[in-house]
């Protein structure tokens, strides 16, 4: 009989725990934002192969002027990527 009350009364002590409180919080989380809008993307220059005809003499300066398009195009791509990677 002193068993059956000894553990009929640690059964109940430990119905005596209070639950846990519900606690909300607000937590800001950082949300990606791009540096970049898509307009502001500089075009890619447009291909020359199909221009080229395969005699050097008349294909360089197709191949100098699309050289120095992609040279002003990469300077404004540098320059874009800048201002993201030095934006806070």
């Amino acid at each position: 009989m002193r068993l059956l009350i000894a553990i009929s009364a640690m059964a109940l002590a430990g119905c005596q725990t209070t639950q846990p409180a519900v606690e909300i919080r607000t937590v800001k989380v950082p949300t990606p934002v791009p540096c970049l809008a898509a307009d502001e993307i500089p075009a890619e220059p447009s291909t020359v192969a199909d221009q080229l005809t395969g005699n050097a003499a008349a294909d360089l300066p197709i191949v100098a002027a699309s050289a120095l398009m992609l040279r002003a195009w990469g300077r404004e791509m540098f320059a874009a990527l800048d201002a993201c990677a030095g934006a806070p």
